[in-house]
């Protein structure tokens, strides 16, 4: 199989991904293996690696659709760089097989993240059709359930993040549009490696048992806004004001659902659809500048007088 010869000066960032996904695949046989190996069909003419490379960097493009993208910009700007490029019919084939890579990876993405002790957590919306459209919908058929949200119902599926206060991701987690994000099932899987502080909206307000669980004996201290009917909790200086830039996340999740289309509702396969989240959240761990927030706890605090003062 021929590799792609980068032109370097004009895909930098194509050039990147590609080394690292193309490491990571080979770097486990497992993956390689379940890619080469094929019951029907001829084997795909291209790597693994190649098809991870043009999903994720589609999300870096402008295009809202991924079929002008591959047959206007892929098959024609980028035929030099990939050599062995197969019909548009044939990629959408390809995709469901890099579902579980493109998964493995993402998670390998979050976990070079830096553990800084300050976290937040949320979660966002996936509607896979228009409310009025859901009793005949059938590609999400199973996996869709209705949620609801600050702005109204919806039917489809969510996706928990979370971030550190450098906007890098730390974790992620696909459930129905009914789970509630105060699932201690889904808390747990997203907080187990964490240490520090995390910080939630009102969703996030637990009660005892779970939120002793979560913590591990202090090693992770949750803290969430309480609502308006709710008796206040004294909390720390440091952590109010770091729960005051919460908002940080739902910069994330904007940048996530508007700049990288990573979730839509056209697609024609559960698994598709899947591999085109995972892409975009893993688009989004190659952003140069992400959103970042910081506290200047100094200015918080009263003036100190000095030692000639103390003198005196």
């Amino acid at each position: 199989m021929t590799k792609p010869q980068f032109t370097k000066s004009k895909t930098p960032m194509l050039l990147e991904m590609y080394i690292e996904i193309d490491d990571f695949c080979k770097s486990d046989p497992v993956i390689f293996q379940m890619w080469s190996t094929n019951r029907r069909g001829p084997s795909p003419k291209l790597s693994l690696g190649e098809v991870m490379t043009i999903l994720v960097y589609y999300h870096h493009q402008s295009y809202k659709n991924f079929k002008s993208y591959y047959t206007e910009y892929v098959s024609k700007q980028l035929r030099s760089d990939f050599p062995d490029l197969v019909s548009y019919n044939r990629f959408v084939e390809l995709i469901p097989r890099s579902f579980l890579p493109l998964c493995l990876y993402l998670n390998h993405r979050c976990s070079r993240s830096k553990h800084t002790g300050i976290y937040y957590i949320d979660s966002a919306p996936w509607p896979v059709c228009h409310p009025k459209r859901a009793h005949q919908h059938k590609v999400m058929r199973g996996f869709a359930q209705w949620g609801k949200t600050s702005v109204g119902w919806f039917f489809g599926l969510k996706y928990h993040l979370v971030t550190n206060q450098l906007g890098e991701l730390m974790n992620f987690y696909i459930s129905a549009g009914n789970v509630s994000d105060a699932n201690i099932k889904v808390l747990f899987l997203l907080t187990k490696d964490l240490k520090g502080w995390l910080f939630g909206d009102k969703g996030y307000l637990l009660k005892d048992y779970k939120r002793d669980f979560l913590q591990k004996e202090g090693l992770l201290q949750i803290f969430s806004k309480c609502r308006k009917n709710m008796a206040k909790r004294s909390v720390p200086l440091e952590p109010s004001l770091w729960i005051g830039k919460r908002g940080i996340i739902e910069s994330v999740i904007d940048i996530t659902k508007n700049q990288c289309d990573s979730a839509h509702s056209r697609h024609r396969s559960p698994f598709n659809a899947f591999a085109n989240l995972l892409a975009g959240l893993a688009a989004y761990t190659f952003r140069p500048k992400k959103p970042t927030t910081k506290i200047k706890l100094e200015a918080r605090l009263l003036p100190q007088p000095n030692s000639l003062e103390l003198a005196a």
